[in-house]
Parts: structure tokens; C-alpha cells; sequence
């Protein structure tokens, strides 16, 4: 059972007579527990409904066609948190001061499928993982890490082991698409463990798209967390030269790579982006996965129609990271600065607030921008990281761009990607 917190008007839920506040307790005689089950049962064309109003159970039909929704809004369901205790959570080495809702850790498979959430399947149900098969949640995006079990049980600190190999071949059998990913931590899961764990997730492939391997993050406050290595230039070369390999010996079913390492190997190897082919379909670029190589060619896309002028001077700052800059430096400011009269000039800003060996733009904040900035400045507009804000505008800090426009007095604005519109 789900409350219905709102009824869409004109909608077919409201012609039948299903109020806000109703509890909807089933669909064709399938229990409704979630917006999952609500989705999936509410597809069928002939409905029979069952709601409770004041205690009372009333009965509803009607009659749509396939693709037409009910109109039901559901309250959100209690979103199951994670309990593993993993020796690497960046959750953990969370600063102070920051959105409530950084500090929650979820492992919910239903918000993997839905809005592509790693989760770990550490303590996944049967009945969960049947749940999936039978309502095809797919495809879903699974933290593996490793898959020998001493290693999991030394990343993930359990005691016992937790049968991963099984679920990903039930998994695998009822044909659900899983994107899977490792976070590397030298001398923990790389090395002949690293191997084992490729291996083992090739038996897989029918169902595995690609494994990403992505390097650990490290705050300044890992306080009470175990010591880990950070990774460093020479391990990313390395990790390269080995990726060659697994490029040639690995493929997936759609022959793409089965394997991808992430932007920041490259960045800290001083090594050029692979080009977009290495990436497949970039199923996994929100992972930092081919989003440098996916901004560099749309930006050349962009950059052929440039204009070799503009009519009014104009001076513009790039807010960015120290990975940033190196993106930028390299493959976008020599085109924009040949445009005359546009000025454009770029901001490295050192991550004060999680410590300086996190380079990444997506995770600078409001304080540590303004901190670099100077009130003196004279641009036409400054223009923050693309992904440092969430859906509702806000940085990590709680700090919104209008609230570095209001402290600067000069336009502030986080870049939509498109240098074309700017000029």
C-alpha cells in the first residue's frame, strides 16, 4: 500500500473518482508497494484499482490504452540505505556543511534502474532479485570492486561472503543489462586481482555492457578510515598500457570494449583521450568516463562555426579544476582566443573543501570559487563548471550561483556545454 499524495487533472484517475490522500493498495489484484509496482501494473490496458479512503476499501475500473498513464503521484518510498562499511567510502570523508542529503548512502536497486545509481548487491534479497527479473528492472548499475571474496570482504569489511558471482548469474539468466564499475585502489584490487575480477565478470558478458574502472577518492578527512593510496601518475600509465591489452582481448557482445578506464587516468598520465569509439555508446560518461573525449568533439563540432569576430569586445572567465584546466588549456582556449575581440580566460580553482587531490570540476564549491575570486574583477560574465550544481541549482556547500553573482556584482552563470551560443 502507497498514498497518493496527488491526482493529475483530466487525468483518467481523477474521471474515475481516486482522490489525493487515497491509499492505493492494488492493481489487478498485484500488491502496490512502490512507483515501481504503480508503473508496472498500471500499463495493462483493463484495471480493476483497490484504494482504502477512511478505512473503507473502494473499487475503481476503467479501461486505457497501453501507453497512457493513470495520473497518480505516489509519496516516496522509504529509500533503502546502504550497509556496508566500505574502506574506501567517499560518503564517510565528507566534510561538514554541506546538503543533507550528501550524507546519506543509498542501495536501492529500484533507484539503480532508475536514475543509474551504483549499488553493491551486497545484501540483495532473493526475493529482491526475483522482483527484478519478473518487473525486467533493467538495465541496473552494480559497484563490483572485486570478486574475489577475500578482497570484497577486506573492501567492504563483511565477514562473510556474499555470493556475488550467483546473483550476477541469476542476473545474467533472466537477461538484465547491468553496467558494472571497479573503484581501484593500488595495492588492494588492482594488480592479478584486478585481472581475476575482469575475468570472472567476462563469463558475463551477455548481460555485462562494459566494466568501468575508476580511481579512488580521497579526501583531507579521512578521520578513523583504514590508510589507502592515492593513485598517482605512473600507476595511471600502467593502468593504460594494460588497457591496451584488455582492448584487444575483450570485447562485448555489441563487440565494443568491454572495459573503459576513467577520464582521470589519462588527465594524470598526461595521455590523449581514446578516441569515441573506445568509449561504445558512453553508457557510462555521468561515471567520468569519456565526458573529456564527448566535450572535445562537440566542442570541434561547434568551433567550424565560429565567427572570426565578434562586434564588441568581450572578456569572460572559466571557472574550473585542476583537471579542468588541463582539458581546457589543451583543446578549447586556442580556438577561442583566435576569435577577435573575445577574451577568455580561465580560473584554476585547488579543491580547499575536500582537499587538493580531489581535481574534478563537479565537485568544487561554492566557497572555495569564491575564495579565488576577486571583487576587482572586470568580466562580462563568469561562467562556473558545468555539473557543480544538483537539479534544484544548489553546489555542495549550499551556496547557489546567484549567490556569487550577488558577492561579485557581475553575471554568473554554470556552462551548458555550448560554446557556440556563447559566442
Amino acid at each position: 500500500m502507497i498514498k497518493v499524495v496527488e491526482v493529475e487533472k483530466y487525468s483518467l484517475a481523477e474521471e474515475i473518482g481516486i482522490l489525493k490522500d487515497d491509499i492505493l493498495v492494488s492493481i489487478n489484484d498485484n500488491n502496490i508497494e512502490d512507483f515501481l509496482d504503480y508503473q508496472f501494473f498500471q500499463a495493462e490496458e483493463n484495471l480493476k484499482i483497490l484504494v482504502k479512503r477512511n478505512d473503507n476499501n473502494l473499487n475503481f475500473e476503467t479501461n486505457k490504452s497501453y501507453d497512457e498513464n493513470l495520473g497518480l503521484f505516489l509519496e516516496t518510498p522509504h529509500i533503502k540505505s546502504c550497509k556496508n562499511n566500505c574502506i574506501f567510502c567517499f560518503i564517510k570523508q565528507n566534510p561538514k556543511g554541506m546538503r543533507k542529503t550528501i550524507y546519506f548512502c543509498d542501495e536501492d536497486y529500484r533507484y539503480s534502474f532508475m536514475y543509474g545509481n551504483f549499488i553493491t548487491l551486497t545484501d540483495i534479497k532473493q526475493k529482491e532479485l526475483e522482483r527484478i527479473a519478473s518487473q525486467r528492472l533493467s538495465p541496473l548499475y552494480i559497484s563490483i570492486h572485486a570478486t574475489d571474496n577475500e578482497v570484497r570482504k577486506k573492501i567492504f569489511r563483511h565477514k562473510e561472503d556474499d555470493d556475488l558471482l550467483s546473483k550476477l548469474d541469476f542476473l545474467t539468466k533472466n537477461k538484465i543489462e547491468l553496467y558494472t564499475q571497479v573503484v581501484l585502489i593500488p595495492g588492494v584490487n588492482d594488480g592479478h586481482i584486478l585481472e581475476k575480477t575482469i575475468s570472472d565478470l567476462y563469463i558475463f558478458k551477455s548481460s555485462i555492457r562494459s566494466v568501468g574502472i575508476v580511481p579512488v577518492g580521497l579526501t583531507s578527512h579521512r578521520k578513523r578510515l583504514p590508510k589507502i593510496e592515492n593513485i598517482t601518475p605512473e600507476f595511471s600509465k600502467q593502468l593504460i598500457k594494460k588497457d591496451i591489452e584488455w582492448q584487444a582481448k575483450y570485447k562485448n557482445i555489441y563487440n565494443t570494449p568491454f572495459v573503459n578506464i576513467a577520464d582521470e587516468f589519462f588527465l594524470m598520465a598526461d595521455k590523449d583521450f581514446p578516441n569515441f569509439e573506445y568509449y561504445g555508446d558512453f553508457e557510462q560518461i555521468e561515471n567520468g568516463i569519456g565526458l573529456c573525449r564527448d566535450d572535445i568533439d562537440r566542442f570541434l563540432t561547434e568551433a567550424k562555426e565560429f565567427p572570426t569576430s565578434i562586434s564588441q569586445k568581450k572578456r569572460i572567465l572559466f571557472v574550473t579544476s585542476t583537471s579542468g584546466k588541463i582539458v581546457l588549456e589543451k583543446y578549447i582556449m586556442p580556438s577561442l582566443n583566435k576569435i577577435e575581440n573575445l577574451s577568455v580566460e580561465l580560473l584554476e580553482v585547488e579543491n580547499n573543501f575536500f582537499g587538493k587531490s580531489v581535481t574534478v570540476s563537479g565537485l568544487l564549491t561554492g566557497s572555495d570559487i569564491l575564495k579565488n575570486l576577486s571583487k576587482s574583477i572586470d568580466y562580462d560574465k563568469i561562467f562556473l563548471p558545468p555539473r557543480c550544481i544538483n537539479t534544484n541549482g544548489v553546489m555542495l556547500d549550499n551556496l547557489k550561483p546567484e549567490d556569487i553573482q550577488k558577492e561579485l556584482s557581475t553575471p554568473v552563470e554554470v556552462f551548458n556545454n555550448n560554446y557556440l551560443e556563447i559566442i
